[in-house]
């Protein structure tokens, strides 16, 4: 019998283990789940994330925190989830302005690919190049003429350093070989004021102001600043249709995780990201909130952002590009 016991017992411990998954196994989520917005609240993304992770609290049994942490062209919240426990309880709502700050900020103390594991993307959305309704500019060629003529005289308003309508906006300086006077403001909505006075001449605007500024007929809608037209501005043709192709920074939006998040956690989120986004209700509310559903896998978004940082690199050197 004692030899029979001690044959027997380390079976049982063994089976015992074996019947209790590891951590990284046990069911997830068991408690809320914190989204971190790097930028104000309010915003594109606040508004967008919010849709999406309404979606994802129902459809995973958990509360979501959208949480913004702004500040420091979205290198504070960036940073913050970089830190967090690698556990899946903490997300980044990630966006072009994090894969070109690996370019435009030398100095910053995190990075996109090794503090961080792609989960999805889940949307993106046009800027517009628009000018006050009072300029006598209708299209993109006569603005670079107008700005050509009076170098650094002209000024453009912008949502924040490192914001997309910035990025995308130093980059049409670039290609079109034109020299405009940056003013940044905090976000976009306190742009509108200057731009309609005609203290600014033109600025990059997202789809939600835009639109609502043009039915107005408070502005004049130059271009679309992606890589086709919109069904809110049919007749208005894309940077690339006006001329400039490689002046086109389409903003998008993706969730990351810390590094060392267990894969079977990161793929749980990937697929009810997928299931949300195939909702009526989610799809609807992001069309609404100015952007388009768009999702891609952990894997696909890693190529992109790595074709992203690349691209911002390529750019600030030849602009000679510094956001610090």
């Amino acid at each position: 019998m004692k030899i029979f016991s001690s044959l027997v017992a380390p079976l049982l411990v063994l089976s015992a283990l074996a019947s209790h998954p590891s951590r990284a196994e046990e069911v997830f989520p068991t408690r809320p789940i914190h989204v971190i917005n790097p930028y104000a609240a309010g915003g594109i993304v606040d508004n967008i994330s919010r849709l999406l992770t309404n979606k994802l609290s129902k459809q995973m049994g958990v509360p979501f925190v959208v949480e913004p942490k702004p500040g420091g062209g979205s290198s504070i919240g960036t940073e913050y989830v970089a830190r967090a426990p690698a556990d899946g309880y903490t997300w980044l709502i990630a966006t072009t302005s994090n894969a070109a700050n690996m370019a435009l900020m030398p100095a910053i103390r995190t990075d996109l690919k090794k503090d961080f594991v792609p989960v999805a993307q889940f949307a993106v959305s046009p800027n517009y190049l628009v000018v006050p309704a009072s300029s006598p500019i209708s299209s993109v060629d006569e603005y670079v003429k107008l700005a050509k003529s009076k170098p650094d005289e002209l000024s453009y308003g912008h949502a924040g350093v490192g914001s997309t309508p910035h990025l995308g906006f130093e980059l049409f300086k670039h290609v079109a070989g034109i020299r405009v006077v940056a003013v940044p403001y905090k976000g976009a909505p306190p742009i509108i004021p200057d731009l309609l006075s005609g203290q600014l001449s033109a600025a990059y605007m997202p789809s939600s102001l835009a639109i609502s500024l043009a039915k107005s007929k408070k502005i004049k809608v130059l271009a679309v600043v992606g890589e086709t037209r919109t069904q809110e501005f049919p007749s208005v043709p894309t940077m690339g249709e006006a001329g400039y192709p490689k002046a086109v920074v389409t903003p998008w939006y993706a969730i990351l995780v810390p590094t060392g998040t267990p894969l079977v956690v990161v793929k749980r989120i990937e697929t009810e990201i997928r299931l949300a986004l195939e909702s009526p209700e989610v799809s609807t509310g992001i069309a609404f909130a100015g952007a388009m559903p768009r999702f891609r896998n952990g894997i696909d978004t890693e190529r992109m952002i790595d074709a992203e940082i690349e691209s911002w690199r390529t750019l600030v050197k030849a602009a000679g590009l510094n956001m610090e």
